[in-house]
């Protein structure tokens, strides 16, 4: 089975593929330094965040880096959504993926504790997805230069009747 159907068989494998609605942004390169880049903006309410993948489409080519993602609400504080990661060579067409426990890494690909993890499939403490504000969903890597681009997918339920997420 391909990489295309595997991930359509897990998609439809979660409650008859009801994950929601899936939201596409196109690869990009993460700003320099660890200065976190919003992928996903949160919108006129909250949304239940169900899974979030990422894929790498450019190796990174200029050093070490480490991964890590956040939400970061309109009003309060950011929310670490996993540990700084290494993904240092990482080949193109990797997949990452988070639990949604603070305390634990980003995944990468799809050998990993109980297959391929993220938000209802999560491995970690939370087994039903993430609840988001508004504002928005930031990727950051530590290298001063960055040259891994990455496409990042996510899907999402609405909670609050207008709400709706975007690619930042």
């Amino acid at each position: 089975m391909g990489l295309g159907q595997q991930i359509k068989s897990l998609f439809m494998s979660y409650a008859g593929g009801t994950l929601g609605t899936r939201v596409f942004r196109v690869a990009s390169i993460p700003t320099a330094g660890g200065a976190f880049l919003p992928i996903f903006t949160v919108a006129n309410g909250v949304v239940l965040m169900t899974m979030l993948i990422g894929e790498t489409t450019v190796a990174e080519a200029t050093g070490a880096t480490n991964l890590t993602m956040q939400t970061n609400p309109t009003v309060g504080a950011a929310v670490a959504l996993c540990i700084a990661t290494a993904v240092t060579g990482d080949a193109i067409g990797t997949l990452y993926t988070i639990t949604g426990n603070p305390a634990d890494p980003v995944y990468a690909g799809l050998a990993v504790q109980g297959g391929m993890s993220g938000g209802a499939l999560a491995t970690g403490q939370n087994t039903h997805g993430w609840v988001v504000p508004p504002g928005t969903v930031d990727w950051s890597e530590t290298i001063a230069a960055p040259t891994h681009a990455v496409q990042w997918t996510m899907f999402y339920v609405p909670i609050d009747p207008e709400a709706s997420v975007a690619a930042a």
